[in-house]
């Protein structure tokens, strides 16, 4: 029997480098306020047409042609729980340094009332895809496919928890390929150890190309991978920049309102892959908050502010810091509803979008 090479064919070779591009890029660019994204206002005034026509980043769209039969394997919803942000002057001169922190936390709502909208929002897209003309296999379908199986031992398990985020799936359904990084832009306090972790996550998810070729292969029809970050606080660093560090004060605000971003979604037909970023946040209404409010003060919390006064006295230090620490308290009912509104618009967005490509 004459021997067989285990090296990919020139086709999936080319798959492979692009996609590989795609994710390093994605990890490594930084993200300037020039190239944040536009908020939207999901009210009454809101078209998912306009957005969908106006709000994609599409760098190819190959893949997203002539597109009559799919499965969408992978959808992944990142709920942030809490967020904070820091900022710190230079102390030029004489002056001390100054130092702000702002800290929010999501209270009244978690992981039950997460999963079930992310249920409830994968069943609503897979129904938009089907009433937009396509032909749309099932989850056991997908599931039984040996490349799913492949992808699915080497993926991770949802929930993915951590102090600041929940990220979740329907069920049965493990995170792999590009949706294993996180939603959206590293935040800045994740430092340089956040930056290695995302780095490593795409190589993860390079390694999970060919599998996805193999999928799309193996179902004849096109995968349709989606990722979404689910946000409640806007935060914002008033020092950013050479002169704002350069001031004798620090600031730092936040603002309390749902959000939906870092919307990503892959397509991949054969061995041809496209990516539409969504370059909008949808703006969703703050009535899902019954309270905003700082968060109380031990006795503990006093004791450690004195604590430290004392000591930057007897050190004569001319440095100043301020932190402030915030509870947004949801009401369930109001949020489940507000939410799963928000999420069914942008359902409408993508839908829209992969039929006008097609």
């Amino acid at each position: 029997m004459p021997h067989r090479s285990s090296a990919p064919s020139p086709l999936r070779a080319l798959a492979l480098a692009a996609f590989t591009a795609l994710l390093l890029a994605g990890a490594a660019a930084p993200v300037s306020a020039a190239d944040a994204p536009t908020p939207v206002a999901v009210d009454g005034s809101f078209s998912a047409a306009d957005v969908a026509a106006k709000g994609f980043t599409i760098a190819d769209n190959k893949a997203l042609k002539g597109i009559s039969r799919v499965a969408v394997p992978v959808f992944v919803v990142d709920f942030v729980t809490a967020d904070n942000v820091r900022t710190q002057t230079s102390g030029f001169g004489s002056a001390g340094r100054a130092s702000s922190a702002m800290y929010y936390k999501l209270l009244g709502v978690g992981e039950p009332e997460f999963q079930a909208l992310t249920d409830a929002m994968y069943a609503d897209f897979l129904q938009r895809l089907k009433d937009s003309g396509l032909e749309v296999l099932g989850k056991a379908e997908f599931q039984a496919a040996a490349a799913y199986r492949k992808l699915a031992d080497g993926g991770e398990k949802a929930p993915v928890k951590s102090n600041t985020n929940t990220v979740l799936t329907p069920p049965g359904m493990p995170i792999y390929g590009f949706a294993r990084m996180s939603s959206g832009p590293a935040k800045p306090s994740s430092g340089l150890f956040g930056a290695l972790s995302g780095i490593g996550a795409g190589f993860s998810a390079v390694g999970d190309v060919m599998a996805s070729v193999d999928l799309a292969t193996q179902l004849d029809a096109a995968t349709i991978e989606v990722r979404l970050r689910v946000n409640f606080v806007e935060l914002a660093d008033n020092n950013k920049g050479f002169f704002g560090r350069l001031s004798n004060t620090a600031s730092t605000t936040g603002k309390a309102f749902p959000s939906i971003d870092g919307v990503m979604v892959q397509v991949q037909q054969g061995q041809i892959r496209s990516s539409m970023t969504l370059d909008r946040v949808l703006v969703l209404d703050p009535a899902v908050f019954a309270e905003v409010r700082e968060k109380p003060t031990t006795a503990g919390d006093v004791a450690g502010a004195v604590f430290v006064g004392l000591i930057r006295l007897a050190s004569n230090s001319k440095d100043s810091s301020s932190s402030t620490e915030m509870e947004a308290i949801a009401d369930p009912a109001r949020y489940k509803q507000v939410i799963a509104a928000g999420m069914n618009s942008l359902s409408d967005v993508v839908v829209a979008r992969l039929k006008a490509e097609r």
